[in-house]
């Protein structure tokens, strides 16, 4: 894959094909609001993984708006976590070709990815404190 900054207008672009607001942007990418206008007003750069990660999420969204995914709860009074959880994983394919879906899942994905580099640095760092 091609590593190049974003401009601007990409940026603006590429947000505005998978719907998303510049507010939910901002909370998918844990950033302030303030800083997605700031991108799109060119007076901060774009970090490559930020760039990236939208154009690979433009690039395979295939999803079609006017198509919905609904989970028939009619003669049901009250609906288990685990029917919900069941319908989720039945639909799994398309929940994932929705954009939102797909940035949150990647970010918990590098949340934890981190926690783990985080607590592997904090044992690395007390065994060499024991050691001296």
């Amino acid at each position: 894959m091609y590593l190049s900054l974003m401009d601007k207008e990409e940026f603006k672009i590429l947000r505005k094909k998978l719907k998303l607001t510049q507010a939910k942007l901002a909370s998918l990418l844990e950033i302030s609001p303030r800083t997605v206008q700031e991108y799109e007003y060119g007076n901060l750069t774009i970090s490559l993984a930020i760039a990236e990660l939208l154009r690979g999420k433009a690039k395979n969204t295939i999803f079609n708006s006017n198509s919905k995914i609904e989970m028939d709860v009619t003669n049901k009074d009250k609906v288990s976590l685990e029917e919900i959880a069941q319908f989720c994983i039945k639909h799994k394919k398309n929940f994932m070709e929705i954009p939102e879906i797909k940035l949150l899942i990647d970010y918990e994905r590098k949340d934890a990815k981190a926690e783990l580099m985080e607590k592997h640095i904090i044992l690395k760092n007390n065994e060499n404190i024991s050691k001296k």
